[in-house]
C-alpha cells in the first residue's frame, strides 16, 4: 500500500514532527507499506528526527512562510498563488506514484485536498483542536477583526475536511466536538515516541518545560508564576527548552522580575530524555493544545505534571490529583500554588511520578499503530467520494 504524508516541514523539533516520524518509521518497517513524505517549507534545513532509509522524502520548497508578515490583502494574493502551485505539484506526484492514501497533517493542502481530482483516498490527522486557527490568531492579535477572521478560518477548516474519507483527532473531547457536524471522525491518540525504562529520582531542585517560545505555550504566564514560586523556594530553578519569537520578550521580563538564574531559557536540546531525568516536575502553561506530547514524554520519564487544563489534551492524559495537577486555564496564582505543593511535598511528588510512569504505558506505539493499520486497510475498501 502506497501512503503519501503531507507535512509543512521536518526540521521543527516539535511534538508533531517527532511523533509523525515515529509512526512513519513503524510503517516503513512493514513489508506491505511504501511511505513517501512531501514537505512545503523545509527550505534546505536538516531533518530533525531520524527517518527509516526506506522512506522517500520530497521537498517542494514552496515557502508559504515568506509572506507571513505581509498585510492581509497582499498575504491573501500571494497565498492563493502558492496554493495553486502546490495543488498542481501534489496532483502530479500522486498520479506519478500511484498513491493509495494521501494523509494530510493539516498543512496548506487541507484547503484543497477534498477537491483534488485524483484516484486516492484522503485522510487528515489534526494535531490541534477544531478552533486552532482562531486560537492562533487571537493569541497573537487583539480586536474584533481578528476574532471574526479566526471564526471564518475555522469555518473554512470545517468545510475542507467534511468530504475527506476520515479525519483523525487526538482526544475524545475533540471527537465529540467534531461529531456535532461531521460523520467522518475517528479518535486515535498519539503514541509515546520515547522508549525508556529509567525514571527520574525527583530530588533535583529543577522544574522543566519544553516548547516553542510563542503565544500558544503561555510562557509569559509561567514566568509570572515562577516569580511567585521563587519567593517561596529560592533554591529551585525553572529551565525552559525551546526557541521562538517570544524569546526577547521573555528574557526582558525575566530581568524585570529579578529572576535571572532562577528562570533559564535554555534553547533547543537534542537529548530531551536526559533533561527530563534531571528534573523533578514538568509544567505546561499552554493557552491551547491539540494533545500535549510533552506530557506523555515527561510522564514516561516518571515526572509528575502541573498543567493548565486547556483545550484539549491535558485533561485526557492527566487525572487531577493522580499523575499531577490540572489548573484552571490562565490562573497564574493557582499554577504557582500547585508547583509549590509538589516542591514542598516530596512523598506526593514521588507518588505522582510513579503513577505517571504507569499510566503512560497506554500510549505505547505497539498499542496505537494497529489502530492506524486498521484505518488504512478499511479506508482503501471505501468507494470514492
Amino acid at each position: 500500500m502506497k501512503l503519501l504524508y503531507c507535512i509543512p516541514n521536518l526540521y521543527n523539533p516539535g511534538g508533531m514532527e517527532r511523533v509523525i516520524s515515529e509512526k512513519m518509521n513503524y510503517l516503513a518497517a512493514l513489508p506491505q507499506y511504501e511511505i513517501t513524505i512531501v514537505t512545503t517549507d523545509q527550505q534546505g534545513q536538516a531533518i530533525c528526527f531520524p527517518l527509516d532509509e526506506r522512506i522517500r522524502i520530497i521537498h517542494f520548497d514552496i515557502d508559504f512562510n515568506a509572506h507571513f508578515g505581509a498585510n492581509l490583502f497582499k498575504k491573501y494574493i500571494l497565498h492563493q498563488r502558492k496554493l495553486k502551485v502546490y495543488k498542481k505539484k501534489l496532483t502530479l506526484l500522486i498520479e506519478e506514484l500511484g498513491v493509495d492514501i494521501c494523509i494530510s497533517l493539516c498543512g496548506k493542502e487541507i484547503d484543497f485536498l477534498d477537491k483534488l481530482n485524483v484516484r486516492c483516498k484522503k485522510i487528515a490527522e489534526i494535531h490541534f483542536s477544531m478552533n486552532i486557527r482562531k486560537q492562533f490568531l487571537t493569541a497573537r492579535h487583539n480586536g474584533l477583526i481578528w476574532k471574526l477572521l479566526g471564526t471564518i478560518r475555522t469555518r473554512q477548516l470545517k468545510q475542507s475536511v467534511q468530504r475527506l474519507d476520515k479525519l483523525v483527532v487526538l482526544t475524545n473531547d475533540d471527537k465529540l466536538q467534531w461529531e456535532r457536524t461531521h460523520s467522518n471522525i475517528l479518535h486515535i491518540p498519539n503514541p509515546n515516541p520515547l522508549h525508556n525504562e529509567t525514571t527520574a529520582t525527583l530530588v533535583e531542585k529543577r522544574v522543566i518545560s519544553i516548547g516553542r517560545l510563542d503565544a500558544q505555550k503561555g510562557y509569559d504566564m509561567l514566568v509570572e508564576a515562577w516569580a511567585l514560586v521563587g519567593v517561596r523556594h529560592p533554591g529551585w530553578v525553572l529551565d525552559i527548552f525551546g526557541t521562538g519569537e517570544w524569546k526577547q520578550m521573555l528574557t526582558d521580563r525575566i530581568v524585570e522580575l529579578n529572576m535571572v538564574g532562577k528562570i533559564n531559557l535554555c534553547g533547543l536540546t537534542t537529548d530531551v530524555v536526559s533533561k527530563y531525568l534531571d528534573s523533578s516536575i514538568y509544567v505546561m502553561s499552554s493557552r491551547y493544545e491539540g494533545f500535549g506530547m510533552v506530557l506523555i514524554e515527561a510522564m514516561s520519564c516518571g515526572l509528575p505534571i502541573v498543567s493548565f487544563d486547556c483545550e484539549y489534551g491535558p485533561g485526557e492524559i492527566i487525572t487531577d490529583g493522580v499523575e499531577g495537577f490540572l489548573v484552571t486555564p490562565n490562573n497564574i496564582q493557582q499554577l504557582a500554588d500547585k508547583i509549590c505543593q509538589l516542591i514542598e511535598n516530596e512523598p506526593l511528588r514521588k507518588q505522582m511520578g510513579v503513577q505517571a510512569h504507569k499510566s503512560v504505558s497506554r500510549y505505547a506505539i505497539e498499542n496505537i499503530m494497529p489502530q492506524w493499520i486498521d484505518l488504512f486497510e478499511n479506508t482503501v475498501k471505501l468507494p470514492f467520494r
